[in-house]
């Protein structure tokens, strides 16, 4: 791979917000990660040359520090690659805002070189024909990505996950689920757990959760924990309980009993006041700053809207059920054909964020984790996790590989997030019970 240019690390860092409205994640499907799809043949490089000078534009959907950080590697890029590449990055709102430009941009002939998107939205746009297929480029012995296996590999599996195996996107803003909790909380009222006798140790269970949860509402009189999003409950948690969602072929395999179960534990903690939904609130986070909640499940993303002059907020790998499973998530690059000049200098730059001093670059100033597994053992990004300013960068890299699921990619999934969410709605409501909301669900996606 050529060497575009050494990113020197800077000592400031500033976190993201992430878990804004504009940045909520796109509706989509998870899947159990299995082994990437790795071309045997890659295509053979035409004697790829890039004149100097070529101007590209990127749009995302990053605001508030996230934006900053995207700016901030732009910005180096464009002073310091070789090639004289220009990158115009612009914010074009939320994912789903991005999307709907995206589409216009196709039909209108005048659309980016480099977007940022999950995959299910990515594949609506394979009817344009304008959706570079990157095996070529990732895998080019001059151009392509050096180490790409030290990608980690649940992202390169997402990558990969479309119908051909091939890649179409490449990870960027990716991120995960914690529990959120108040450690001074719970030191000072002496919830802690028997397992270490005189520190608080965060529930671990669906059990210990309950339980932990009631014990914490008879104090405050208040709900004690909550998940931000009901759709990642019902998909996470059906899963823990040993029950199935969707397929990546599209299947819809929600209908059983595990959902039910899942979804009536979390309804019976809503009806006897112990747990929560975020309601008007929109995002947890509000709650939990200002001492009305005491934990929470949300994204790692969302860790700078915890900060709070009133106590420092830990985090815990989420209460795990039968099985172990927590959700991948977070949009990747994908690249538009605007020619093959464009092309390679879009791909350029990708390959220079996804570079390790990058990615941690990327990590230090955003809400996001580091996309390679060196990344983390730099000595910049182990010094910034000693000093605990961010715990969920701690927590988010300490789930094993097979807890994850990621998105698998159908163009109805965001059909089928949107139905699931709707019956858990419709239960905490107190219209349906979770069996029969389960199953118009279900019926109305057939």
């Amino acid at each position: 791979m050529k060497k575009v240019l050494t990113l020197l690390l800077s000592v400031g860092l500033v976190f993201g917000l992430a878990a804004c409205a504009e940045e909520t994640p796109a509706p989509t499907t998870p899947s159990t990660p299995t082994t990437p799809t790795t071309p045997t043949t890659p295509a053979e490089p035409a004697g790829r040359t890039l004149p100097r000078g070529v101007t590209i534009e990127f749009w995302h959907s990053m605001s508030g520090p996230n934006g900053d950080a995207v700016q901030y590697l732009v910005d180096r890029f464009n002073a310091e690659n070789e090639y004289g590449i220009t990158v115009n990055a612009t914010y074009q709102g939320g994912y789903n805002d991005a999307h709907q430009k995206v589409t216009a941009a196709l039909v209108a002939g005048d659309y980016p070189d480099i977007g940022q998107a999950y995959g299910n939205n990515v594949v609506t746009y394979f009817p344009s024909g304008q959706v570079v297929q990157l095996d070529e480029f990732i895998f080019d012995p001059e151009w392509g990505i050096e180490d790409f296996e030290d990608i980690l590999v649940g992202y390169r599996n997402e990558a990969s996950a479309f119908e051909d195996g091939k890649y179409y996107i490449l990870p960027f803003s990716k991120s995960t689920e914690v529990l959120y909790y108040n450690p001074d909380f719970f030191n000072k009222e002496g919830l802690w757990a028997d397992r270490e006798g005189d520190v608080f140790t965060p529930p671990e269970t669906w059990e210990e959760l309950e339980t932990t949860a009631k014990a914490i509402t008879a104090i405050t009189g208040k709900p004690a924990f909550g998940y931000d999003s009901l759709a990642n409950l019902f998909i996470i948690w059906t899963q823990q309980n040993g029950g199935t969602y969707t397929a990546a072929d599209g299947s819809i395999l929600f209908n059983n009993f595990e959902a039910v179960q899942a979804v009536e534990y979390f309804a019976r903690g809503v009806r006897e006041g112990y747990f929560r939904v975020a309601g008007d609130d929109r995002y947890l986070s509000g709650p939990f700053v200002s001492g009305d909640v005491m934990m929470y499940i949300g994204s790692t993303s969302g860790s700078v809207f915890n900060r709070s002059d009133l106590f420092d907020f830990e985090s815990a790998q989420v209460p795990m059920g039968k099985v172990r499973r927590v959700i991948q998530q977070g949009a990747n690059f994908f690249m538009l054909d605007n020619g093959d000049d464009r092309k390679l200098a879009a791909f350029t730059f990708i390959n220079f964020v996804l570079a390790a001093e990058n990615t941690v670059e990327w990590a230090m100033r955003s809400g996001y984790l580091p996309v390679r597994a060196s990344a983390r053992e730099l000595p910049v990004y182990k010094e910034f996790l000693d000093s605990n300013v961010n715990p969920t960068k701690v927590t988010g890299a300490s789930y094993l590989a097979s807890d994850y699921t990621f998105d698998p990619i159908f163009a109805e999934s965001f059909s089928v997030r949107q139905a699931v969410e709707v019956a858990v709605e419709e239960v905490l409501a107190g219209q349906k019970t979770a069996a029969a909301a389960i199953q118009d669900a279900y019926d109305g996606l057939q």
